[in-house]
């Protein structure tokens, strides 16, 4: 990252070798030392068993230009759509200033991997590269509050509203690394809604400024800080 914080998800799998060539060849990452990158997103992998699934931590976005070629050029080298948008790319009209497009990808293991784009046009440089982190929330302000004492600063807040409630979304920034935290109706006031043996299960941050270490935020979000 050129600037601020840099996020590396930790992506936790029982087969790591399986999940690198995966990665590498169909996704497009590179080997970085003992981590992966494509573009300025950086992910680690770890090795774990038992039941894992999706957590507290629910996917990695990537930006793209065109989420539409984005998603043929992966699609021929073997990608597979997610079970969240089983027929192909989704649109989000209330996001950013004219909405996007986006759709999810199994990753190793069923993991969710994101493309996105913001509309008309995408002109950001470096793609594909880092978007965000989505991380679902039991109490968004609780988890607003704790990235703000990480040095992220909130730039965009929207209100979802749809069929079976509203899903308040905010994204936090802290220079090019992005989180998405959005807490929708079947969440909200849960308790202990997450497993710990979820594919994304922590995020190293690197340039915060804050003394090395781990902290657990709401929801048992798991941090390293370096």
């Amino acid at each position: 990252m050129a600037s601020g914080i840099e996020i590396i998800p930790e992506l936790c799998v029982r087969d790591t070798a399986a999940a690198r060539a995966m990665l590498t060849g169909i996704f497009g990452f590179a080997g970085q030392g003992d981590l992966l990158a494509l573009g300025e997103q950086r992910i680690a992998l770890v090795q774990g068993a038992g039941d894992i699934g999706h957590g507290g931590i629910d996917h990695l976005a990537l930006a793209v230009s065109d989420v539409p070629a984005a998603l043929s050029a992966l699609q021929a080298r073997g990608a597979v759509l997610e079970e969240t948008t089983p027929n192909g790319p989704g649109h989000i009209a209330e996001f950013w200033d004219a909405g996007i497009a986006y759709v999810f990808l199994r990753g190793p293991e069923g993991a969710r991997i994101e493309l996105c784009s913001r509309l008309p046009a995408d002109t950001r440089t470096g793609l594909p590269s880092h978007d965000h982190i989505g991380i679902p929330c039991t109490d968004i302000a609780a988890s607003v509050g704790f990235f703000s004492g990480l040095g992220f600063a909130t730039v965009h807040s929207v209100s979802l509203h749809r069929p079976d409630g509203v899903t308040e979304v905010r994204f936090l920034s802290a220079g090019r690394s992005v989180v998405e935290l959005y807490e929708p109706p079947a969440l909200r006031g849960a308790k202990n809604p997450f497993t710990a043996n979820s594919f994304w299960r922590g995020l190293r941050l690197i340039g915060s400024g804050l003394a090395a270490g781990e902290r657990t935020g709401p929801d048992g979000l798991r941090l390293t800080l370096i």
